[in-house]
Formats: C-alpha cells, sequence, structure tokens
C-alpha cells in the first residue's frame, strides 16, 4: 500500500522540480522570482464500505456487472483497497509579467500518478494568449482539483471511468486562448491541438478499447475548441466543448497482424448555475460522443479482434446542487444517469461483410449520491459521502444487471 507520506514527498519532488524547471526559461529576468506565486497541497484518506449484488465481475471483458456501476474500486490503476491515501497538487507560477507556469498533478488509486497539467501560458495582450505543455483540453467540469470540493468521487461518471478518461483530462500540446467581453458577459475561447504520444505521455492511450493484448498505438491527435460564457449580471456559467480524436494502433499478434483505426467526437454542455441565495447552486452536464472503429487484417479469422467495423454511442448526464451552511459545511446531492451502446460488422479475410450485429453491447447506470463536507481547524477537513447505484448492461441477448451501494469517508489535509 501507498503510504501517505510518500505522496507528501512525491508532491514536495514535483513542486521543487517544476519551480526549477522555470528558472531555466531564457527571456526570465533575475528579480522576477520574486513575484507571488500559488501552491496548494491536498493529501489524505479514503475508506470505503462497498456492497453489490455482484461480488466480482463473473467474466471480464464479456460480463462486468460489478465494474459497471463505477463504484471506487472500478477500473482502478493502483489495485484497489479499502482504505488508500491519495493527494492533489496545484500550482501558479509567475515568471514575469506576461509568463507564468501552472501545474496540476494528482496520485489515488483511480488513476495513479498523473500530472493533468503542466504548460507555460505567454500572454501577447489582454486578450489573447498561447498554452504550451502539458494542457487541459477543459471539455469538463471535473471537481478533482477544487479546493472546496465536496465529492471523494466525482457525480460525473465522465470524470470517473475510463470510458470517458482519456477525454477528460489532457495532454501535450499547445492552446490558443481569448478573453473577451460583450455586452454583460465574459467570454474565453480556447483551441487545441494535443499529441498524447509525445514526451511518452500517454503511449497506450487508446479510447475504452483494447485491439489486443500486444498492441501498439502508432498514431494519436486531437484537436478541439470550448467556449466559456459568463454572465456578469446572474453569475450563470455555460460551458461547450468539442474534441476530435483520430488514433492508430497496431496488434502484432501473429493471428492478428492488424491495424486499427479509430475516429471520436466529442460534445459537451454544461451549466453552473446559481441562485439568489449566495449559499445555493446547481450544475448540470451532459456530454455525448460518437466512437468508429476499423481493423484490417488478411490473417485474422471471422468474428475475431480485426476485420470489423464498429460504432459505440456513448453519453453521461449529470445533475448536482450545492448548499453551504456556514463557513465550514457543504452539502451536495447529485444525480447521473450514462450510457454505451455498440454495433458491429464483422468480415471474412476477403473483406465480404458476412454479419452485422446490432445492440452488440450496451450499458445504462443510474447513480445517486449524498455527502457532506466539514472544514476544522488547522487545514483539516472531513468528507461523508453516500453512492447508490444500478446498472444493466449486456451484449448479444444476454443481460447481466446488478445494483451496489459505497459509503466513504474521507481525512484530508490542505496547505
Amino acid at each position: 500500500m501507498v503510504s501517505t507520506l510518500w505522496l507528501i514527498n512525491l508532491f514536495k519532488r514535483l513542486a521543487v522540480g517544476m519551480l526549477a524547471a522555470t528558472h531555466l526559461v531564457g527571456f526570465a529576468q533575475s528579480n522576477i522570482y520574486d513575484m507571488p506565486s500559488r501552491w496548494s497541497y491536498q493529501v489524505g484518506v479514503d475508506a470505503w464500505k462497498l456492497g453489490a449484488s455482484v461480488d466480482k465481475d463473473p467474466f471480464p471483458g464479456f460480463n462486468e456487472a460489478n465494474s459497471n456501476l463505477l463504484l471506487p474500486n472500478s477500473y482502478t490503476t493502483w489495485q484497489y483497497r479499502s482504505v488508500s491515501p491519495y493527494g492533489r497538487l496545484t500550482g501558479l507560477k509567475r515568471i514575469s509579467s506576461d509568463l507564468s507556469f501552472s501545474l496540476k498533478a494528482r496520485a489515488d488509486q483511480s488513476q495513479g500518478v498523473k500530472i493533468n497539467e503542466a504548460s507555460f501560458e505567454k500572454e501577447a495582450s489582454p486578450f489573447l494568449a498561447l498554452r504550451l505543455g502539458v494542457v487541459d483540453y477543459k471539455t469538463s467540469w471535473c471537481r478533482t482539483y477544487e479546493a472546496d470540493n465536496g465529492w471523494i468521487q466525482d457525480i460525473e461518471a465522465f470524470c470517473v471511468t475510463p470510458q470517458f478518461r482519456d477525454v477528460s483530462g489532457g495532454a501535450p500540446g499547445v492552446q490558443v486562448v481569448t478573453n473577451t467581453q460583450w455586452h454583460d458577459y465574459q467570454i474565453q475561447t480556447l483551441a487545441g491541438l494535443y499529441n498524447p504520444l509525445l514526451l511518452n505521455y500517454a503511449p497506450k492511450e487508446f479510447g475504452n478499447v483494447v485491439p489486443s493484448p500486444q498492441y501498439s498505438v502508432t498514431s494519436n491527435k486531437k484537436a478541439g475548441f470550448n467556449v466559456n460564457l459568463l454572465d456578469l449580471n446572474t453569475s450563470v456559467e455555460t460551458r461547450i466543448s468539442f474534441l476530435q480524436t483520430r488514433q492508430q494502433a497496431y496488434s502484432p499478434e501473429a493471428h492478428l497482424q492488424g491495424s486499427f483505426k479509430q475516429v471520436s467526437d466529442l460534445w459537451y454542455v454544461g451549466f453552473n448555475i446559481p441562485t439568489r441565495n449566495p449559499n445555493l447552486s446547481f450544475r448540470i452536464t451532459h456530454v455525448m460522443q460518437n466512437q468508429e472503429n476499423t481493423c484490417r487484417s488478411s490473417v485474422a479469422r471471422l468474428a475475431s479482434a480485426c476485420n470489423l467495423n464498429s460504432s459505440l454511442q456513448k453519453h453521461s448526464s449529470s445533475a448536482q446542487v450545492n448548499y453551504r451552511s456556514g463557513a465550514k459545511n457543504l452539502f451536495s446531492l447529485g444525480l447521473s444517469e450514462s450510457g454505451i451502446k455498440s454495433q458491429s460488422d464483422f468480415f471474412t479475410p476477403d473483406l465480404q461483410v458476412f454479419t452485422h450485429l446490432e445492440d452488440q453491447f450496451y450499458f445504462k447506470l443510474q447513480q445517486a449520491s449524498a455527502a457532506w463536507r466539514h472544514d476544522w481547524e488547522g487545514g483539516f477537513f472531513t468528507v461523508f459521502q453516500y453512492i447508490k447505484a444500478k446498472q444493466n448492461s449486456g451484449q448479444l441477448g444476454i443481460r447481466n444487471p446488478s445494483d451496489g451501494y459505497a459509503i466513504g469517508l474521507r481525512l484530508g489535509y490542505q496547505y
């Protein structure tokens, strides 16, 4: 088990290393390092008690009735433990009046150790900036790095499951950012190009598809845009994002030797809605993704992992309400609904269509969650969360329904 002390030391090394890197920028002046910086560290321990109608996946890869509940034990990077440490690091280092460096890193059993952002921003004017490095796609409103996050596990499935994970984070790339005001609206736009293969950042990233056990990704390129609209009168914030992904992979196994291509188009819409009561707010999100796959091989047999066309349609919606009682208590309620369905065409080795499978695989999940965060003295805080989940999944006419719950407690410290 990874210790909390190890996480603290890891984030200290990350912070020192990133600060040192900023001193290597050639056009930085000797006195600008005295300018104020903002750094935030958060470490703690999560404890979960889980219960499900299916204790474990009966047939991983085909019947995942437990994992599809998307409880805290689902699709973890580290081996799941009921008590586990976690850590967060966020930082902003102002290098000069028009140059800054930002960092976001996390460590937990869900995603392991990951740097979601490590980028320089050059401000060309008050209205235009350029970002370069590991940059955030800005395709979601995941609360992972929010200082007052009231969830242990985000209510947005888009922020939790690997079915969407590679389009909800970030990657090495470049972004152009604009900030303007039009009448009573503050408008920020972002356009970016990304390549997760650079710097060996995500060498195996290929959506939620595993072409074969020994596959290698040969190309992974993304492009997208984001528009944030803030009503200066009502403080209602709207986010619209689009991200297109084009990927290629190769399966070297002797019985496959196949070339796999994948194209994905994703749309995200979110509304952050405050009320006249300054302690009460709402958030509504919806994401749609269409994922098209093709694989071709001269040796693969019929109905294998190649010589096929497949299509995945994904969606995920969430609604949450947050109420702050005084300065120390935050109460959150959330609902989410997610789904995936697929269809496939299988070919013979001479590429004659053999069969078409409609709704080859389907998955539908509903979750409800409630959480209470209390901030104690000295930077300590606790979060209590209850999750109730119900899913129905299956393929080829076989249904695999299940339901379950999770009760969690987070003991955290931030400074």
